[in-house]
């Protein structure tokens, strides 16, 4: 995939602007807080409908009530035109025109790799859970709509324990109450886990590739960690019925799952290096970026933020690299890439136009 020309309006610190973008690899380079993170944060946006931003009103440039962003998409079956419009609270997206969910702009578009990624090793479960539950709902559409179901009967399953908790104390409480709720969450929650199970059956073996390659001289493995199994998800649930009434949450199930790395066989949470996070989480994306070529059928866009943040010489020619064997990759640095097919200078929100690297 291509992404042809990036239109932004009011996103951020970014100066309203079309880039016309080439295919290859395109240098981005300018001082800290020149907009270029701001830049790949709105293509990635646009590409996929994803966002780490807290409230949609932060993506908002201040003094305005509404950003725009719109790709030229050049895929192998033509050029898609695909819009997003932010305000208050609320998203709107377009694909050539027609209104869509967020979660149907093409889900295979592109692939962001940062040195925020580092917490994918270093950082809570919930980091690791979002990764996974992000890159499942990119190759299926199936656990996307089971996931968001889950998530809706489980708070509801939530909300119920806690009422029946503000009961005990008068003696009206009711556990069989839960039982309905027990149901639809052992339905959803079963599919979920039998489907992570899946992916990371394939995801392991492409991240151990890339890990290797990247020079990881220890053995990474990839398992979950699960709170229960889909076996036993129901009989779980009602084991730990009791502490759930005291604590007033689910305490088995997917949401509570975590993404166990190993190096040698230790965790690498408590043992790894930030450069050995660094080189677990380019494994990640690259194995992310696999799956989501080899599930579409083309290799999405390539996203890099400060491409030599923690990363030795050794791993940021594996990185070259492979931005140079796509289609098109965006790269960000203070200073720019050499052998770049294009290149883009970048200062206060704004972007010059460099030609060509040597």
């Amino acid at each position: 995939m291509r992404l042809r020309a990036l239109t932004t309006l009011n996103f951020r610190n970014l100066t309203p602007d079309t880039l016309e973008l080439p295919a290859g690899l395109v240098s981005v380079s300018g001082a800290n807080g020149a907009g270029k993170t701001n830049l790949l944060e709105a293509a990635y946006l646009v590409l996929t409908g994803l966002t780490e931003a807290g409230r949609l009103e932060q993506l908002v440039a201040r003094g305005s009530g509404e950003a725009y962003v719109r790709a030229d998409l050049e895929r192998q079956d033509g050029v898609s035109i695909l819009e997003v419009g932010l305000g208050r609270g609320r998203r709107v997206a377009k694909v050539d025109g027609v209104r869509v969910r967020s979660g149907a702009l093409p889900p295979g578009s592109a692939v962001w790799i940062r040195p925020e990624d580092s917490e994918l090793i270093l950082g809570a479960p919930g980091v690791r859970r979002t990764f996974l539950d992000a890159l499942l709902s990119r190759l299926s559409q199936r656990y996307a709509h089971q996931l968001s179901l889950y998530e809706r009967h489980l708070a509801q399953r939530n909300a119920a324990l806690r009422a029946m908790t503000s009961r005990v104390g008068e003696g009206r409480a009711e556990p069989w109450a839960l039982d309905v709720w027990d149901a639809k969450v052992v339905e959803l929650g079963t599919e979920i886990l039998s489907l992570r199970r899946r992916v990371l059956a394939r995801l392991t073996p492409l991240a151990q590739e890339a890990h290797e390659a990247l020079g990881g001289h220890k053995a990474l493995t990839l398992n979950l960690d699960e709170t229960t199994t889909p076996e036993d998800f129901h009989a779980d649930l009602l084991r730990r019925r009791d502490e759930e009434l005291a604590r007033g949450v689910t305490l088995s199930g997917p949401h509570r799952d975590d993404l166990a790395m190993r190096l040698d066989d230790f965790p690498a949470g408590d043992f790894v290096s930030r450069g050995e996070a660094r080189t677990i989480a380019l494994a990640l994306r690259k194995a992310e970026l696999d799956l989501l070529t080899e599930r579409y059928g083309e290799p999405p866009v390539l996203l890099v933020d400060d491409w030599t943040a923690e990363l030795d010489p050794q791993r940021r020619n594996f990185l070259l690299g492979l931005a140079r064997a796509l289609p098109q990759a965006l790269i960000t640095g203070t200073d720019a890439v050499p052998g770049a097919a294009g290149c883009y200078a970048a200062h206060d929100g704004s972007f010059s136009w460099q030609g060509g690297s040597a």
